[in-house]
């Protein structure tokens, strides 16, 4: 099977299959609901807690699904996303939207508001000049 340029650009990335992570979140909801199945006729079953089980719980108090733990590919891939928009980016022309993803320097608009934040590097005491506190003159 082969894969040209042109078949790439025409995919959406809700055609392109689950990561790793997705998978093992939906194992996890499908397992605790066949266990809470599996122990229905139990006057007493255990029930563990959903929110180890591929569940998480919204601003609200209700159970809503965790899709993942982490990020949907490594950073160096994320950063290689980029979407197409033209005046500004927005749902649900922006593919980075539409993945909940910000979006980064590869996107054609470099205007948007949907751009990460970039951070200021924190500086950092060398280790000599960290320790120099914590001799005591004798």
């Amino acid at each position: 099977m082969s894969c040209s340029v042109r078949d790439v650009e025409r995919w959406e990335s809700s055609q392109l299959p689950p990561c790793e992570d997705c998978l093992f979140m939906h194992a996890l909801r499908a397992n605790y609901q066949a266990a809470i199945w599996r122990r229905s006729l139990q006057s007493q079953p255990f029930v563990a807690n959903p929110t180890d089980c591929g569940w998480m719980t919204d601003e609200d108090g209700k159970l809503a699904v965790n899709w993942m733990r982490g990020s949907p590919a490594p950073d160096a891939v994320m950063q290689l996303l980029s979407c197409k928009c033209v005046r500004s980016c927005e749902l649900p022309k922006c593919t980075c939207l539409s993945n909940g993803l910000k979006c980064t320097d590869m996107c054609r608009l470099q205007t948007c508001q949907n751009k990460a934040i970039e951070e200021e590097p924190v500086a950092q005491q060398s280790d000599s000049e960290s320790d120099v506190d914590d001799i005591e003159e004798d």
